[in-house]
């Protein structure tokens, strides 16, 4: 690792750390049960990049989706048959959709962000654009993992932006159970670190959960349309109860839950009380989604994805 890369990499580290110190010292409390989770073991070293996985020998044989079968989160509460069709199929065969995105950057955090896109963008993980209203695109490789590197039976995903030839992010996927609930188990590595997201997946069956703010361009609540039965699915960090739910800075030193919130939204073609997709795009979406997260209970990020099938069966 040339001086360029180790400087780089031992200021991410002192950033987590000041971050970790940051949630310390505002008594954020820390779960007993955090060593009982199954976290992903795999760091980054320095850069990270599209070629992470076969560069450091973890990644396996190609695969279509995030995971096999969608129907791998059936829990009493939740019926997998019930979420539309074509997003299961987006798990299953995630390869086979292009994607688009917007992000926004909420007030607060902007001038971070801008900061903060420096070193994502040559770390080339979590690579967002650090201003609001660009729309940009998505490819995605899907690999398992060996399992000498990582025994949960998991996946990388990798998502590049092919205008520009970067990775954006880099995260490899796996379930568990607690409770008789099934987490996914999301792990995005950094430089001897990985932060872990741990969702719980639900249902949208209420278009109340509709928050208006998605809508881009809607003048008042009466141009929005509103269904009672969206049958869309989100995957929260937010437990009703205790649960496994939360995102988590894993170290060698050991695992520390962030005082964090992390949402994933996704909607059907069509549905009335959905947000809309990206602007300036050229993709008639087949289904659109968003990601929110918050620090401290406060909304820093969303990001808003027109989601395309782009193979035909």
């Amino acid at each position: 690792m040339n001086r360029r890369w180790a400087a780089l990499a031992v200021g991410c580290i002192v950033v987590v750390l000041a971050f970790v110190r940051s949630a310390v010292s505002r008594r954020v409390d820390v779960d007993a049960d955090v060593d009982d989770i199954p976290f992903c073991p795999l760091f980054a070293r320095g850069r990270i990049g599209a070629d992470w996985a076969s560069r450091r020998g973890f990644e396996g044989d190609p695969a279509l989706g995030e995971l096999d079968d969608f129907s791998t989160y059936d829990r009493d509460g939740f019926d997998s048959s019930a979420v539309h069709p074509e997003i299961r199929r987006f798990y299953e065969r995630t390869t086979e959709y292009d994607l688009v995105y917007e992000t926004h950057w909420h007030r607060g955090f902007r001038a971070g962000a801008w900061l903060a896109a420096f070193v994502t963008s040559r770390l080339e993980q979590l690579n967002l654009p650090g201003r609001n209203g660009r729309v940009r695109r998505l490819e995605s490789e899907i690999a398992g993992v060996v399992p000498t590197a990582d025994p949960r039976n998991s996946r990388v995903w990798t998502r590049t932006d092919p205008d520009r030839g970067h990775a954006v992010f880099v995260a490899v996927y796996a379930t568990h159970d607690r409770d008789g609930v099934t987490y996914a188990n999301v792990a995005v590595p950094l430089p001897w670190s990985n932060l872990s997201t741990v969702l719980r997946p639900d249902r949208m069956s209420s278009s109340a959960d509709v928050d208006r703010r998605f809508h881009i361009g809607a003048d008042s609540d009466s141009d929005l349309d509103i269904d009672t039965d969206v049958d869309g699915v989100e995957f929260t960090t937010r437990d009703p109860g205790p649960g496994d739910g939360g995102l988590y800075l894993v170290t060698p030193l050991g695992a520390f839950r962030l005082p964090m919130a992390q949402s994933f939204r996704v909607w059907p073609p069509n549905a009335f009380g959905s947000p809309t997709a990206p602007t300036a795009t050229t993709i008639d979406p087949t289904l659109v989604a968003t990601h929110e997260m918050w620090l401290f209970g406060q909304q820093f990020l969303t990001i808003r994805y027109g989601i395309d099938r782009s193979v035909v069966e």
